[in-house]
């Protein structure tokens, strides 16, 4: 079988903030994932473009109606990279039950701190794959 590649991990400023919010959020740990925030936060995904942390957070696409089908547990960081104020990470999370059902959500995303350290912008690029069993 061959053995798969280890891919860079960063420990700069920007990705330690970005893993220490992935792992609030797919956690369930909302109050955490919000206080990593800049008040005029900016969030683009395929599926939405939301301004404001309570668009980010509450909009019926922002990231509580997301992390709810997330399995607590099962984030793994495939690859990180970043200096003081900009992170990408290469990460997959499961989900279950809700629109998303059962999945392996691999996903791509870069965040850029502001001068405070919060998460300023965040751009993902996902998509979902059947769960291989």
């Amino acid at each position: 079988m061959a053995s798969r590649k280890e891919w860079p991990i960063s420990d700069s400023p920007a990705v330690a903030l970005a893993r220490a919010h992935l792992e609030a959020w797919t956690n369930h740990d909302l109050d955490t994932a919000r206080g990593n925030l800049a008040e005029d936060v900016q969030f683009y995904s395929p599926a939405a473009n939301l301004v404001g942390i309570g668009e980010y957070m509450d909009a019926p696409r922002g990231l509580t109606q997301f992390a709810r089908q997330v399995v607590p547990g099962s984030l793994r960081v495939i690859a990180a990279m970043g200096d003081d104020r900009n992170a990408l990470i290469m990460y997959e999370v499961s989900t279950e039950g809700g629109q998303l059902g059962s999945k392996l959500f691999p996903s791509a995303q870069t965040w850029l701190l502001d001068d405070n350290g919060k998460i300023k912008v965040e751009r993902i690029v996902s998509y979902m794959a059947p769960r291989v069993v």
